[in-house]
């Protein structure tokens, strides 16, 4: 064992910057842990940190704990940062949980000492990130430096939000170099690289002809020429001015909108989309504008990447090669959550296909092939629903499939309901074959403390009752919701009661975590009356007094919905003007 208490220590980094804040990070927390003395060195040290490892697989680290210290060692800074985390969670206790869960864990060990060992750690996936949506703001730092400690090491940054390359300047850049973190620009980007406001009423030729109409909110004109130069242009200056921003995304804006002149349509044959039929398959389309945009940008900056994305309409993969410096992001965004991402015999929405499609892209780009991650469940009204059947075999499958990563949005204020996927997401990314059971428990005690026996029976049971044999779930169709009934849940809600009188003997934490679970079934039920209702009354006749009637009780329902939803808008459970568009939308309907 080496001991970290009996002397001062010193920390010895290689170089200033991130290798500079790694070691800063290990005297400041040991110092915590031990009460002991640590200092950060330039010559010598019982601690060392280095970047000198050769790994086949970006972003692995190694920690050798020898009678004469401790080494870590990276192939780059990330890396090591990585690994000072990681030496201090596996050998300190330490425990990383966000700020939205009450905060890390540090324990108090004045006797610390830790085994004599070697070992090299890699991730599964190397491209892990997370992305803003859609704002960045003073709660994004404390999410970039939750993502460091959890081992993701990218953020992208949503190019379409107006204020979000400027927000990120202002609050997020500093913080990202100081650790090294791979910036990427990305989401919906058209209209950010060929800003419509700057250049269309000089050129409307650069933007699509959908019905007879040049539209500056649709798709540009991937057949013009003058648009993959200027394009290609303005990513040069991005990357010349942004030197921290490896990648940049080249994706549509959301929805379709394609151009219908006559060359457009001239670099495809016309054909339906496979899971979109109503629209015009544009895979090929696309693919032929990124690259002609991607070889002009590998004459300026042919260390730098762009991104393609893989979604609705061009989800199906290409018959065209995709460049050698174009990585895909690849978006199934109406797949199944209760499934796994390569499908299930009882599974009735598109996910079989998706992992066909997926198949076809990883055998077409030579760059990276990531996902666009939906599993924190920001289209789902803040409604529960656990993903821990589904994310063993699903992530599984993506290893052994070649998956490169991940990009994941998220909302804050469900952090509540969703964040155990974050979290998962983290772990799957190093640990494909993770032992799920073991996480959860030692999450549950972090989170939960002395309630953490009873929350586990609480989520087992919501799961055997409500989804387990329920339907497919979509992030758009939240009908699922009608089978969500105080008679159906009573069990689960027996031990959510147990768990609150329980927590109410730990921390404020623990509390606070159990509240959110309350806050989340509590709205689901409510939820589910709310649907229940307004399906009755959809059935009933035109023009009749019943129909008045079941309507007038659907409203009550909505409207005492949304009372709760706003009683509980800052309770880290809920995301309340999501939910109020989504009853008021119905509801006006009527």
């Amino acid at each position: 064992m080496f001991s970290l208490t009996d002397r001062p220590i010193r920390i010895l980094a290689p170089s200033p910057g991130p290798a500079q804040f790694a070691a800063e990070q290990l005297a400041y927390y040991l110092a915590i842990i031990t009460g002991n003395r640590f200092s950060v060195a330039d010559d010598a040290g019982d601690i060392r940190l280095d970047t000198d490892l050769t790994s086949a697989k970006p972003g692995s680290f190694r920690i050798e704990i020898c009678a004469e210290g401790v080494s870590l060692s990276a192939d780059e800074d990330l890396s090591l940062l990585h690994a000072a985390y990681y030496f201090l969670e596996k050998h300190c206790g330490c425990r990383w949980l966000s700020e939205w869960d009450g905060g890390e864990i540090i324990p108090r060990n004045t006797d610390l000492a830790v085994p004599f060992g070697d070992e090299t750690v890699s991730p599964a996936f190397t491209n892990r990130a997370f992305t803003n949506f859609p704002d960045i703001n003073r709660d994004s730092v404390a999410m970039l430096d939750w993502m460091v400690k959890n081992r993701f090491n990218r953020f992208m940054v949503f190019a379409n939000v107006d204020t979000a390359f400027a927000d990120y300047r202002k609050y997020l850049r500093e913080e990202a170099l100081l650790r090294g973190v791979e910036m990427e620009m990305g989401h919906h980007s058209f209209k950010f690289w060929l800003p419509p406001a700057e250049f269309f009423a000089d050129h409307p030729e650069w933007y699509a002809l959908v019905n007879g109409v040049r539209r500056p909110d649709a798709q540009l004109c991937a057949s013009n020429p003058r648009v993959a130069e200027v394009i290609a242009e303005r990513i040069a200056a991005f990357f010349a001015d942004n030197p921290e921003f490896d990648r940049v995304g080249l994706w549509p804006n959301d929805g379709y909108g394609w151009c219908e002149c006559e060359a457009c349509q001239a670099l495809q044959p016309s054909a339906p989309s496979a899971l979109y039929p109503d629209q015009p398959r544009r895979t090929d389309t696309y693919i032929r504008f990124v690259n002609a945009v991607a070889e002009r940008v590998d004459e300026t900056h042919p260390e730098r990447s762009l991104s393609a994305l893989a979604y609705v309409n061009y989800v199906e993969p290409p018959t065209v090669p995709v460049a050698r410096n174009v990585d895909v992001c690849f978006a199934p965004m109406n797949r199944c959550f209760k499934h796994p991402f390569h499908g299930d015999p009882d599974c009735t929405r598109a996910n079989d296909r998706y992992a066909e499609f997926y198949d076809g892209w990883r055998r077409a780009v030579s760059g990276e092939l990531y996902l666009f991650e939906y599993t924190m469940l920001i289209d789902m009204c803040s409604l529960p629903f656990r993903l821990t059947d589904m994310y063993p075999p699903n992530w599984s499958w993506l290893a052994e499939h070649g998956c490169d990563g991940f990009v994941m949005e998220y909302k804050p204020e469900e952090w509540g309901v969703y964040g155990l996927n974050g979290y998962l997401l983290g772990r799957y990314a190093w640990e494909p074959n993770l032992d799920l059971p073991g996480f959860l428990r030692a999450h549950y005690a972090d989170l939960y403390g002395p309630a953490a026996e009873e929350m586990a029976a609480f989520f087992e049971t919501y799961m055997r009752d409500f989804i387990r044999p329920g339907p497919c779930v979509y992030h758009y169709d939240l009908s699922y919701t009608q089978r969500a009934t105080e008679a159906l849940l009573e069990p689960a809600l027996g031990h959510l009661g147990r768990a609150r009188l329980r927590a109410a003997k730990g921390e404020k934490r623990h509390w606070q975590a159990v509240e959110k679970a309350r806050v989340g079934v509590e709205l689901l039920i409510r939820f589910g009356e709310w649907q229940r209702a307004w399906r009755d009354a959809r059935l009933a006749p035109e023009g009749t007094g019943k129909r008045a009637v079941l309507l007038r009780d659907a409203r009550e329902a909505g409207e005492r919905l949304l009372r709760f939803a706003g009683e509980h808008s800052q309770s880290g459970a809920l995301y309340a003007p999501r939910i109020e568009a989504i009853v008021r939308g119905v509801m006006g309907g009527g």
